[in-house]
């Protein structure tokens, strides 16, 4: 009996690599073959997963800074052969910086724009964005300021581009532009379809998650609405515009970025559909599975992967929301909570390592006694 085992992270808990291995290690222990995949959607892991599983790269170090313009050192992946980097937009703008003070009217992605900068600097001229676990809403302005596009008030003078500065928006400068950008592919790693403003808009979907208050989403929506007019003459509602609070509108209108489903693109290095196809049973998982797992997120495309191969799958994860009827009809053969006793969200996260094992030892025990 071959398990493929293929599980995204429990996030702030359990790494995408650690999941895996923790769960071979039991499967193991009763006898049941394994091959692991590092996997991720876009988000966080991307860049462990891609080092994983494709040859030759690097874990480069740069000097940046985080959301709020504070000193950060984050890390991307460089892969020199190919002048290709997977930089993950969390690493320098993520989610885990937002605080209770901080919303985004007071952030944005410049931290994310200096990593491209880096990157550039070492030679890449292709470059993975992961969209995953942004924590802005600043239509990827940030990111742009840092790669030599200023943006003006009508008086003329230069804005930060925090987010509340998209309403002020005048004029963009564009003659400081770093040259190199024109040798530069980008592809946008990501599996969000939302438009950049409305009622599936940036700021109204993502806006309450990442802090951004009640009273100020009609006016933050307004504000991106004008930004886009400025940069392109007019708002459209274009498909992935609104993902990562907007980055996928710079990266579209200003950098020409391909938009490539970010689990797809892993799936296809890692040569994940033949792993299946090889594989006896699959097992994925991640913290929780819920409405948006199947809005493209890694453990239902992996449940559908392994439908369409005729192989049962199983989801490991810290928490389920939804029917099992439901996640049946996408490809789960069972979804399996790893909590086995009342504990706090704190404590969960905490002894996930742990939890993940035990429930691993069990499914792995039914498994090799069913297999004889």
């Amino acid at each position: 009996m071959h398990a493929l085992i293929a599980i995204d992270s429990f996030k702030n808990s359990i790494t995408s690599i650690q999941a895996n291995q923790l769960v071979a290690r039991r499967f193991e222990v009763h006898g049941l073959a394994t091959t692991q995949v590092a996997i991720a959607d876009g988000g966080e892991g991307t860049v462990a997963a891609w080092l994983a599983n494709h040859a030759g790269g690097q874990s480069i170090t740069a000097q940046t800074v985080d959301l709020a313009q504070q000193p950060l050192e984050a890390t991307y992946g460089y892969f020199a052969t190919e002048k290709l980097a997977v930089i993950e937009v969390a690493a320098a703008s993520g989610i885990q910086f937002v605080t209770a003070q901080l919303t985004p009217l007071a952030t944005n992605t410049y931290g994310t724009g200096l990593l491209i900068k880096d990157a550039i600097k070492h030679g890449a001229r292709k470059i993975i964005l992961g969209l995953g676990g942004s924590g802005t809403v600043d239509g990827g302005a940030g990111i742009l300021r840092a790669l030599g596009y200023r943006f003006l008030d009508a008086d003329g003078n230069e804005l930060a581009m925090i987010g509340a500065d998209l309403g002020k928006v005048a004029t963009i400068d564009m003659q400081q532009v770093l040259p190199q950008l024109a040798d530069v592919t980008f592809i946008s790693a990501a599996d969000v379809t939302n438009p950049l403003t409305g009622t599936n808009g940036a700021a109204r979907i993502f806006g309450p998650q990442k802090g951004l208050p009640a009273a100020q989403i009609d006016a933050h929506d307004a504000a991106l609405a004008h930004y886009m007019t400025i940069a392109s003459g007019q708002v459209s509602a274009h498909a992935g515009d609104g993902a990562a609070g907007g980055i996928g509108f710079a990266l579209r209108y200003f950098l020409h970025a391909q938009v490539q489903s970010g689990f797809q693109l892993l799936a296809d290095v890692s040569q994940l559909k033949a792993k299946v196809a090889q594989a006896d049973l699959v097992i994925s998982g991640e913290g929780q599975v819920d409405d948006q797992s199947f809005m493209g997120k890694v453990p239902i495309q992996l449940s559908q992967m392994a439908q369409a191969a005729d192989k049962p799958c199983y989801l490991l994860v810290g928490r389920q929301k939804g029917t099992n009827a439901t996640f049946a009809e996408q490809g789960v053969t069972a979804v399996l909570p790893i909590v086995d006793q009342v504990m706090t969200l704190d404590q969960a996260m905490a002894q996930g390592p742990a939890n993940l094992e035990r429930m691993a030892d069990r499914l792995a025990r039914i498994i090799s006694r069913t297999a004889r």
